[in-house]
């Protein structure tokens, strides 16, 4: 099996040297029809020779090419695209085996987001057109100054571009919790008995633009349908380093990438002709 494969590797790598050949004779608009289909030969000859390169010793498959061959630069031609071919997967691999490691342990090392307050900023209106979805009975309720006005303790950062808010409030009331991005979102959970609440923002919900958002919280009695004060406004920075711009941009990459690998083919058409 593995003779016949490398025997139909050595064909394929001779009819491609033939073709190479007939290109010098050739002059116009037909030099590149002949450019084009060798592009694609090299490439079908990269995929099928990619275990070559990888599972068996250059050693042994120059040895059978020039024992097989019909022209002197078949070793040549092997060790060139042996080169640029492994380097084309293994710059796709490492890039890909690194965006994985960022995705999975950027959260661990970063830990929770600072929290800071401004004062200069108006608090968000509860009862503006962006929070028509929230449940009514919370647009209209009551202030109760005896319902314990809720703390934001931290935001924590977690995979996949999700947030974690956690703080203290009313015991056994709901948090309904206002994120600010270009419209005003609404979370609402239980609080615990110990006083304490979290809420889970995802991605999937909605992507937060770069930059500052705010952050505001009551706590809501839904048998009483009264709520407390409103908290302190707090603020977030949702930002991005040059690593994580670089992954989010990974599928451009790639394509440079691939345009590279498209053009070294090209190159090696050239040189072994």
């Amino acid at each position: 099996m593995k003779a016949r494969w490398l025997k139909f590797v050595l064909n394929l790598t001779n009819r491609i040297y033939k073709r190479k050949q007939a290109i010098v004779h050739q002059e116009g608009v037909a030099v590149i029809g002949y450019v084009i289909s060798l592009f694609f030969f090299e490439l079908f000859l990269a995929i099928i020779s990619l275990p070559l390169y990888i599972g068996i010793k250059p050693e042994k498959v120059t040895a059978f090419f020039k024992e097989k061959g019909t022209y002197e630069k078949v070793s040549y031609d092997y060790s060139l695209r042996r080169i640029l071919t492994l380097t084309g997967v293994g710059i796709v691999f490492f890039i890909w085996l690194l965006k994985l490691i960022v995705i999975l342990y950027t959260p661990k090392v970063t830990g929770p987001l600072q929290l800071y307050q401004v004062s200069n900023l108006e608090p968000v209106n509860i009862t503006e057109a962006s929070l028509v979805t929230a449940d009514t009975q919370i647009q209209t309720a009551k202030i109760n100054n005896k319902i314990i006005k809720p703390k934001l303790l931290g935001v924590e950062k977690v995979a996949n571009g999700g947030y974690t808010f956690s703080g203290t409030g009313q015991a056994l009331t709901s948090i309904v919790l206002l994120l600010s991005d270009k419209q005003t979102s609404v979370y609402t959970d239980k609080i615990d008995e110990k006083g304490n609440w979290k809420v889970n923002y995802a991605e999937k919900d909605f992507k937060l633009s770069e930059g500052n958002h705010s952050v505001l919280e009551f706590c809501f009695d839904q048998k009483s349908g009264e709520r407390s004060q409103l908290s302190d406004q707090q603020y977030f920075k949702v930002s991005s380093s040059w690593l994580n711009k670089l992954f989010n941009n990974i599928d451009v990459f790639l394509n440079i990438t691939l345009i590279i690998i498209l053009a070294l083919g090209v190159f090696l058409i050239i040189l072994t002709i």
